[in-house]
């Protein structure tokens, strides 16, 4: 059977081509008449547009990519998750959300970023926690496809952060004013060639946690600090154990690198007799939605998803719009949320 296009609909309607592709494409200058006549023989035809012609005729494909070190890790889920209801509240790429996973993986980073590229298959690229170099940076800006970063502040692209060194400050001084002296951190990587790799948000938390010591006359000791690669449950409790065996005895640790860790750290403590929060305080990060169901409830710095979700979001269409006359950063206040951990 031969497939329908739009000729065919146009001769069945007795109106012109530029008529139906006007009706298809939710132009509003038509008559309601000519439009309900075209759209009853479009769905009596069951006829459905050839994607890639819509592509070619308006230069969009109607989706966005989401980038992410895992899809699968829980606070990208609360992300990606954030996203999607947002699109169904703007009424705009509902269902057009591609995420695509770069297992942690620099190389595999940039393959995904250059196939989106030359390969014209999104309108535009949401990353998260993602680090490109200036050179993919310059890529997009040139070939004007939205870049829109999250956990991170780069000059040539779009980002959406909350404001990390505030959150590494607030936790800090909540320990602190608790009366802890001997604060362990743990962040996510701090130089790029290592195996931690480089994390915006993680430098500005760290250098937000050192600035609260600074103020209350705590010097930051090095030994205090362990660096995470993958973000887990597991990894959170061999980083506690490394603490142990350097011989340090503390008496706080704050998880800049999300609640997961922080429940590995409290499991390892309990099994090593330490009682939560008497012996050892413990700070995450993320407030994901299982936080306050860890036994103690975790006290974490919340990171608002939602508004995070819409900023994101509202700021890749207004982009492909092109309603944005320079590269917007975005900065959203994070909250400490206080429970039984600490």
């Amino acid at each position: 059977m031969k497939k329908l296009v739009i000729k065919d609909i146009a001769r069945r309607a007795g109106v012109s081509e530029s008529a139906v592709s006007k009706v298809i494409n939710n132009y509003d200058d038509i008559s309601e008449k000519t439009k309900e006549k075209i759209q009853k023989i479009i769905e009596k035809l069951n006829y459905r547009p050839s994607k890639s012609a819509q592509i070619l005729r308006k230069g969009k494909t109607n989706t966005i990519a989401f980038m992410s070190g895992r899809i699968a890790s829980h606070f990208t889920v609360e992300i990606l998750s954030a996203i999607e209801r947002n699109t169904f509240i703007t009424g705009k790429y509902v269902h057009g959300i591609i995420p695509y996973s770069t297992n942690y993986e620099k190389e595999k980073m940039y393959e995904i970023f250059d196939k989106i590229l030359y390969g014209r298959e999104t309108d535009a690229v949401i990353a998260l926690a993602m680090n490109p170099d200036l050179k993919i940076i310059t890529k997009y800006k040139k070939a004007k496809v939205p870049l829109i970063l999250i956990e991170n502040d780069m000059k040539d692209a779009h980002s959406v952060n909350i404001d990390n060194h505030k959150a590494g400050f607030m936790a800090a001084e909540y320990l602190i004013k608790k009366g802890r002296k001997k604060i362990g951190l743990i962040c996510g990587g701090l130089q790029e060639g290592t195996r931690f790799g480089y994390s915006y948000a993680a430098e500005q938390r760290k250098a937000g946690f050192e600035a609260a010591l600074k103020k209350y006359g705590i010097k930051f000791d090095n030994r205090y600090l362990e660096l995470c690669e993958h973000y887990t449950i597991e990894e959170g409790m061999e980083l506690f154990e490394n603490f142990i065996k350097k011989g340090i005895k503390l008496d706080a640790i704050f998880c800049a690198s999300g609640d997961n860790t922080a429940v590995g750290v409290m499991d390892k403590a309990k099994k090593y007799g330490m009682k939560i929060p008497n012996d050892l305080a413990v700070v995450g990060f993320d407030d994901l939605m299982y936080a306050a169901f860890f036994n103690p409830p975790l006290t974490t710095i919340r990171q608002p998803i939602d508004k995070i979700g819409s900023a994101v979001l509202n700021t890749a269409i207004e982009a492909i719009d092109k309603k944005l006359k320079s590269f917007k950063h975005i900065i959203i206040e994070p909250e400490l949320i206080i429970r039984s951990s600490a």
